[in-house]
């Protein structure tokens, strides 16, 4: 008995011990607005121990020896807080505020930024989220210094180009490398995928942040994490926008129907108008902008599940979009699903992320001078001719089947009969391992695994009745394809703290394949009512021709890499970052096919040093410089640089001969680049930015040398040769100018100067059309004759030569530089207010000293194209001997008053000021109290409208200046004027 009862003692005195070592901790975590965060993560010791619930509450166990306790949730910055209680209030501040503790991820590792000497910039993912775009590539524009984002084309899901510090290349490619959780994904596919899935936007732009990447990583990476699991209760998220689109403000006007009835009578009456058919006719003013182009409306919807507990969490969603364009027949509907399941079981980490998304696209023709392209009526179709005949609603085909009077096709037939749509599958899927040791605290080995999978199959119609299929009844074109990367990162890894020193590093083995295939056919004869393959007139000797074409090819390629990441810092001062790789890839020749890529980097937290210690107007401040390489492997030559024999036919006969010289030892293109910066808070953090300076230089550029023909019946090879640079300065700057409890007002903007130049050519210089590659000057600058207006006495046109004379002889030798079409100046301008739950942000873009050639003006101002619309001004041309006019005579040949007038190209009148500024985004929102809801059953709720491209300032004569290229060819599918009500739901 007596044993029993000392025993009993024993263990109670053992429980109350272990119960005096622990202690309870509680709180509540909130936003700055006094929004309660539900599912934040509790960490003591390197550890997750709790999570708050949906009211923002926690209660975790302790160790009686833990004097701190970390916050985490997304969107939201870490907080760690010092236990001097048992009941904590904590508030976390958004990401988007910026911190210097702010974690950045490059894709292989995450750093805290104030220990990072790489040049990057992160993108709110709010921001992405709610701008609806097809492709989110587009709401980059105007987010960071140093990234130039134009659209590519207002079509829905079209991609947008992008470029991080300009182009440092001729003729490879200067798109930068897109990083998803991880792996590799394709740039133009973001039409399948979801931005509400993104957690994360990190652009990589110097030597240290992206020589990681090494051969890919000359044109910058954009790194994009998708959303994880909060531990807690499970949360459902639901958001919603509807809205609609519309054309913007056409700056080429033309002509109506009077105007034009008068421009021909005065041209000579080429269709043989009667007194009566002309006043007729100058009643009629049908616009074709009505006729083809709709108000396009927009839904989207999204909804995402969040839970699980602080060792298993997972994210889901599932989204839809449907989009129309604002030219009839046009649109894209989008479906996606996502699930990213992340697991803690002890010493192991693993998780799997998949995606796979759906898209649809309708659309249209742009960007050529196509006859047959409807955008292209809108300009030349005469405004008294009608899409439709009014008497019996057919399509109006007074110029024989398919054409309209004007000898122009009917565009309306060729949008409406024609169709031009593409499907795509894509599948993004990853997963991940993780071990840490434990008989050495801080190495860990981790090994990532993910796929990226594109189908795509492109369908072209052409109906039997529209213009120019008629010679064949019809055709249609169908192309599959499909493109299978996989992408797989093993590493070693190790984190330690030893004193003052603090060492981080991985050692890296990385492989990159990719595959692909595709194969098409050209089918001809609709005549039995079917517009798809059931349609299709089978081809024979008998009849030849409705015998189809067909075509098909596929590519390899593939990276084999190692590679070392080293971050060291002394005494919260001085870090250092040293990255090395060497990879090998087949894209070049045996003598080249391995290369070695690095970079180092320094970091001085000059805030934290003594001397600064009573410092009353720096918060932090800190210097940044670095140097390394990277590489380019897209390459002119694709991925066969050996010499390459391909079937051929000679009198009849089939046989081989060489396709492709190759060249043995072709090399990647390489970067250098040079970054010194400066970082910097002040008054408490009120005022933040920082400052880059820039030197890429690329060298060894892709470059097809010419060679003599008679050698080898080649006039070219792919070599490297020339080099070129890109120096510049960015700016960043954000002031929190009011921080009161109910009142805040903030401005954050970013400008970037970026000054390209060729260096080095094999010849000084090559004139190509409207551009010239010159020494000394930009990529893409426009090389044309100065137009100096009209001789008063005769009305010829009249060019200005070298020696600044004037003359009415146009000589291509009179060119010269007229600038570039890549803007030198660009940035953007974003506020935001709030008042108690009200918010109102507004984003202003520019880009400056720009110029394009206005070809879409000059499709119009042709003299000789008067049977179609022409442009207004050209009312105004000289008549008589003495007008002050602009627009010359009309004719061409030698008159009694002077020498020959010949329509010219190639000139400064159709040089156009391609600047503008632009209101890329205004949003209006309301989020309602959380007391008011709690009573509903809601976690969350806000209501929002916005608009984007509400206004542009811009000088250019067109339907938008943000366009790519030194041309304007025709045929363009303007941005969208958008507006939208959102809505947002927690549950």
């Amino acid at each position: 008995m007596r044993k029993l009862v000392s025993l009993l003692t024993v263990l109670m005195l053992f429980t109350a011990s272990a119960f005096a070592q622990n202690k309870t901790v509680t709180g509540k975590v909130t936003e700055s607005n006094g929004t309660p965060i539900s599912g934040a993560t509790i960490s003591a010791n390197g550890k997750p121990v709790g999570a708050t619930t949906t009211s923002g509450d926690f209660s975790v166990t302790l160790p009686t020896a833990t004097t701190s306790i970390t916050i985490s949730s997304l969107g939201f910055n870490d907080r760690t807080v010092t236990l001097t209680g048992s009941a904590l209030s904590i508030t976390l501040t958004s990401a988007d505020a910026g911190s210097v503790s702010e974690v950045v991820v490059t894709g292989y590792t995450s750093i805290q930024r104030k220990k990072f000497s790489g040049a990057i910039a992160n993108v709110s993912a709010q921001e992405v989220k709610k701008q609806p775009f097809g492709s989110f590539d587009q709401a980059l524009q105007g987010q960071a210094a140093g990234v130039s984002v134009v659209a590519n084309s207002g079509q829905p899901g079209a991609n947008a180009i992008v470029r991080i510090r300009g182009n440092g290349s001729i003729s490879g490619g200067n798109v930068p490398l897109y990083i998803m959780d991880g792996i590799e994904i394709s740039a133009a596919d973001f039409s399948s995928l979801n931005q509400g899935d993104f957690e994360r936007v990190e652009l990589l732009k110097d030597a240290v942040a992206t020589a990681m990447y090494g051969s890919r990583g000359a044109n910058g990476v954009i790194v994009i994490s998708t959303r994880r699991g909060r531990a807690g209760t499970l949360q459902l998220n639901y958001d919603a926008q509807v809205g609609w689109s519309t054309l913007p403000q056409d700056r080429l006007v033309m002509m109506n129907s009077d105007q034009k009835i008068t421009y021909e009578l005065q041209r000579g009456n080429p269709y043989g108008w009667t007194t009566a058919e002309a006043d007729s006719l100058r009643k009629v003013n049908f616009s074709w902008k009505d006729a083809l182009f709709q108000t396009g409306m927009t839904h989207q919807h999204m909804i995402s599940a969040s839970g699980g507990s602080a060792t298993s969490k997972f994210f889901a969603s599932l989204s839809y979009m449907d989009q129309e364009g604002i030219v009839k027949t046009t649109g894209l509907k989008r479906y996606t699903a996502r699930i990213n399941v992340d697991n803690t079981i002890k010493n192991w980490r693993f998780g799997v992320n998949l995606q796979a998304g759906f898209s649809k696209l309708k659309q249209t023709a742009e960007g050529n001078t196509t006859i047959s392209s409807p955008l292209n009526a809108i300009r030349w179709s005469n405004p008294y001719e009608r899409d439709r005949d009014p008497r019996t609603g057919d399509f109006q085909q007074f110029g024989g089947p398919g054409y309209l009077t004007s000898g122009q096709p009917n565009g309306a037939m060729e949008l409406f009969l024609d169709y031009n749509n593409s499907i795509q599958l894509k599948t993004v899927a990853t997963s991940y391992l993780e071990f840490h040791f434990p008989f050495l605290k801080g190495l860990s080995a981790r090994t990532n695994w993910g796929i990226d999978y594109t189908n795509n199959e492109t369908t072209n119609f052409n109906d039997p009745r529209t213009a120019g299929a008629q010679a064949r009844n019809g055709s249609l074109n169908r192309n599959s394809s499909w493109n299978f990367r996989y992408t797989g990162t093993t590493s070693l890894n190790y984190k330690q703290n030893f004193g003052k020193h603090e060492v981080e590093g991985g050692l890296f083995t990385e492989v990159v394949k990719n595959d692909s295939r595709n194969f098409g056919f050209t089918g001809y004869g609709f005549t039995n009512g079917f517009n798809n393959e059931a349609g299709l007139t089978a081809g024979s000797t008998a009849n030849a021709n409705y015998i189809p074409a067909i075509g098909g090819g596929g590519s390899r390629n593939g990276i084999y890499s190692y590679f070392g990441i080293f971050n060291y810092g002394y005494d919260s001062k001085y870090y250092v970052t040293l990255v090395g790789r060497r990879d090998g890839s087949s894209r070049f020749g045996v003598n080249n096919r391995f290369a070695n890529f690095g970079s180092v980097g320094f970091t001085w937290s000059v805030s934290s040093e003594k001397f600064m210690e009573n410092s009353k107007l720096f918060d932090n401040l800190s210097l940044r410089a670095s140097i390394g390489t990277t590489g380019n492997n897209i390459t002119q030559a694709g991925d066969f640089p050996i010499p390459i024999f391909g079937r051929s036919t000679y009198a009849g006969v089939s046989g081989w001969s060489p396709g492709s010289p190759g060249n043995l030892d072709y090399r990647w293109e390489t970067n250098r680049t040079i970054n010194f910066g400066l970082d910097f808070s002040i008054l408490k953090r009120r005022l933040s930015g920082s400052i880059e300076l820039y030197d890429r230089k690329t060298l060894d550029l892709f470059y097809a040398l010419p060679i003599d023909p008679s050698i080898s019946g080649f006039s070219s090879i792919p070599s490297n040769f020339g080099s070129l640079r890109n120096r510049g300065v960015e700016l960043s700057l954000r002031g929190d100018v009011i921080k009161a409890k109910d009142f805040s007002f903030s401005i954050a903007a970013n400008i970037t100067y970026n000054q390209n130049r060729i260096i080095d050519l094999p010849t000084d210089s090559v004139v190509s059309g409207l551009t010239i590659l010159k020494e000394g000057k930009a990529l893409n600058t426009l090389y044309l004759v100065p137009y100096a207006g009209v001789n008063p006495a005769n009305g010829n046109a009249q060019y200005q030569k070298k020696d600044k004379s004037t003359t009415m002889v146009y000589s291509p030798n009179d060119k010269v530089y007229q600038g570039t079409s890549d803007a030198p100046w660009f940035g953007g301008i974003t506020t935001s207010l709030a008042y108690k739950g009200f918010d109102l942000s507004a984003q202003l873009n520019f880009f400056l000293n720009r110029v394009q050639y206005n070809n879409d003006k000059n499709n119009v101002v042709n003299p000789t194209y008067f049977y179609d619309n022409m442009w207004v001004e050209l009312l105004k041309e000289w008549k008589n001997p003495g007008d002050i006019t602009n627009i010359p005579r009309p004719t061409s040949g030698a008159t009694a008053l002077g020498p020959a007038n010949p329509y010219q190209t190639q000139t400064t009148f159709f040089l156009e000021d391609g600047s503008f500024w632009r209101l890329r985004n205004v949003t209006l929102g309301y989020t309602v109290p959380a007391k008011l809801l709690s009573k509903a059953g809601l976690r969350s709720a806000r209501i929002f409208v916005q608009g984007q491209n509400w206004w542009t300032g811009t000088k250019f004569q067109g339907f938008d200046p943000e366009a790519t290229g030194t041309s304007l060819v025709g045929a363009q599918y303007p941005a969208l004027v958008q507006t939208t009500i959102g809505l947002n739901i927690g549950f």
